[in-house]
Formats: C-alpha cells, structure tokens, sequence
C-alpha cells in the first residue's frame, strides 16, 4: 500500500534538506582540494614536503642512506617503498593523487562512522563533522604531509574495528606504521581490548617485518632499519621550541620539561591511556567504544610525540570533530557537544587569525592546551557514573 499523498508531501522537504546536507558535507571536502589542485598545478614545490619523500624513493631505489637527522626522513624504510608508486608518476600528478588520496579517505572515514549509525541525521552529522575536522586537516594536505595520509589509515582502521572488520583494520593498522612509526600507539592499544586482533596483527607485524625485503638487499634493508633506530633516538631528544606536543605548553613559558624526564612522562603517559582505554571500553558499545578508542590513541600522540607538528593534528582532528558532531546530535550533551566544537574550530582558525601577532608559536601551546582540554572533558563524560553514561552514537546492531 501507498503511503497518503499528504505524508509524501510532508516528508518530501525533509529529504530535500537531507540531500542539501549530504551535498554541502562532500564541497567542504572538494573545494578546498581543488584550490590545492591549482596551487600544486601551478607550482608544484611551493609549500611541500612531498620532495623529501621522492628523495627517499629515489634514494631506496639507488642502495643510497635514507636517514640525514632531524629534517630528513623519519619513518621506517618501509614509507620509500611505500611511496614508490606516487614518485614514479610524472610531477605534480603524483603529488596530486598522494593529496587527493588522503583527502578522498579522510572524507569516506568520516562518513563511513556516521552513516550506519546517525540515521536521518547522518547528512547534517556528517556535514558538522567535516566542518570542525577541516580546518586541521588543511595544512597536511596542503603541504602533502604524510600526516595526512597517516590520519586518514588510522581512521578507517578504527571504523573497521567496530565492524568487526579484524582482517581490515589489521592491514590498515601496519600499513598506517609503514607511513609514519606513530602507528605503533594504535598497534599496541586496540588488542588490549579486541582480542580477536591478537593474533591477525602478529600475522600482519610477520609481513610488515618481511616487506622491505621483497624490494631490495637484505644488508642493505637491515642497515637502513640500524640508521632508522639512530635516527628516532635524535628525533627523541630534540629540544626546540618548535614542536606543539605537551612540552610546547611549559616551552611557551619559559619551563620546558628536560628529555630525559620527557621519556619517562611519555611512558606513564602511554600507561594511563591503556588504563583510560581499558576502563572505557568495559563502559561503551560499539561504535562508541572504538570510537573512545580512536581519540584516546590521537590524543595521546598529540601531547607525547617529541616532533609533533602543529599540523600533525590532521591525525587528531577527525577524531574529534567525530565525537563532537555526534554529542552536538545528542540533546542531553548538546552542550558538551557545543563546548568541545568550540575548541576544535579555535584550533583551526585561531593560529591563522592571531599569526600576525604572534607568528606559528601561537599553536605550538595552544593545540595541545585545547588537546589536553578536550581528552579531560571526554574522560569526565564517559567515566562518570555508570548511571548517567550513555553512548554517543547509537549502538550498532
């Protein structure tokens, strides 16, 4: 049976703003990569750090040293190979397809999350999601920083977790560690909990370890792996007042924490984030469990990583523009919801608007000032009593 003509007349508005939504969502995400597209088109070496990774391709395919310190190469051998395919195409083609291929997974991540378990309100979710999430994703991509690819992995490797997708997010999971070392937090946190990933990520850790060797000699690869060990072990103890994790908040002020007390604060760090993540996952369905998951693991690399970036947070902010979008679409939270929102955007458009004032060591504090803020937050609204706890998204069926 048809349903009344007058309830089709009802709804139809309502679909309309459903599609206007969806359609909005998807430009926030287009526009802004097709100026991008024009700036590499135009000037491919602009505002780029893609050289340093045609540098160590070529420099791969060649027997030649990866690694020079601090401002050279930083990842495992596996990112030259990894970025092979993107060096052998023709420049800006290759530097474009390795922007719009991180872009195109950030945007499908995000939606991916929402769309199973918003319903109706998966349009306007996603649309205020991708709002608070781009303005820390557009530096990354702008400079095709391996951040942002990184950033993209690691959020479809969460996604897949809460489907019960083992197999994926495994694969995902390595192949993110293979574009930057930072995915080893994420590697050693969700096994704590999902269990099942045990023993699939120590099959997919057997063929990351094999990978490098398939494509050159095995001295050679083992060499680069000792000068990669050299390498981190500098990255660890540099000291400039240059990098927005926790130590550019007490830099800001004239007290930096000394490394050797960094090491030691970074390693109870990790403690408390596997407690923190153990606690709440006894506490959350799915999808909110991987969800609490997925900040926690980004939070903790904001606030811990030595050479964090003040667009590095490309890696935290879809996390958590999620959680934000989705409190936002709650009525009971709405306001925490609107407060973490308010951080995030603060994020992303205040270092550009006060630059003139104070240059980029405004976000060197404040992006982790804003970082430790919103973890508390969400910490105190999950690990309240378990009376008032409910979950952000839906629970999935």
């Amino acid at each position: 049976m048809n349903p009344p003509k007058h309830l089709n007349e009802q709804q139809a508005p309502a679909r309309v703003r459903l599609s206007l939504d969806l359609w909005a969502a998807w430009m926030v995400w287009l526009l802004p990569m097709l100026v991008i597209g024009v700036m590499v088109i135009h000037n491919p070496w602009k505002r780029t750090v893609t050289q340093l990774y045609h540098e160590a391709s070529s420099n791969w395919r060649a027997g030649k040293d990866l690694y020079r310190g601090p401002t050279g190469m930083n990842y495992l051998p596996h990112f030259a190979v990894v970025f092979k395919p993107f060096q052998l195409l023709p420049v800006p083609l290759g530097d474009l397809l390795w922007r719009l291929s991180a872009a195109a997974l950030l945007a499908f991540g995000i939606w991916r999350w929402i769309k199973p378990s918003s319903g109706d309100l998966a349009p306007r979710t996603f649309l205020w999601a991708s709002v608070l999430a781009l303005p820390l994703c557009l530096g990354a991509l702008r400079n095709g920083q391996s951040n942002a690819m990184f950033s993209a992995l690691t959020l479809n490797a969460v996604g897949s977790l809460s489907r019960k997708q083992w197999w994926t997010s495994a694969g995902l999971i390595v192949l993110a560690l293979a574009i930057k070392p930072l995915g080893l937090v994420l590697l050693l946190l969700a096994p704590v909990v999902y269990t099942p990933l045990r023993w699939r990520c120590a099959l997919a850790i057997v063929g990351f370890a094999a990978f490098p060797f398939l494509f050159a000699d095995p001295g050679y690869v083992l060499a680069q792996h000792q000068a990669f060990l050299a390498n981190i072990k500098s990255c660890a103890d540099v000291t400039q007042h240059r990098f927005a994790d926790i130590n550019g908040i007490f830099r800001t002020f004239g007290a930096p924490i000394p490394p050797a007390a960094s090491k030691w604060l970074r390693v109870f760090a990790g403690m408390v984030t596997a407690g923190l993540w153990w606690l709440g996952a006894r506490r959350l369905p799915e999808p909110s469990r991987a969800l609490w998951l997925y900040v926690l693991a980004t939070s903790y690399l904001m606030l811990f990583n030595p050479m964090n970036e003040f667009n590095s947070y490309v890696i935290f902010g879809p996390a958590a523009a999620l959680w934000s979008a989705c409190l936002m679409a709650k009525t009971d939270y709405r306001r925490l919801g609107w407060i973490t929102a308010a951080m995030l955007l603060s994020m992303g458009l205040l270092p550009t608007l006060l630059r003139p004032f104070f240059g980029n060591f405004f976000a060197l504090f404040w992006h982790p000032l804003m970082t430790a803020g919103f973890i508390s937050l969400l910490t105190w609204h999950v690990l309240r009593s378990q009376e008032a706890v409910q979950t952000c998204l839906p629970e999935m069926p």
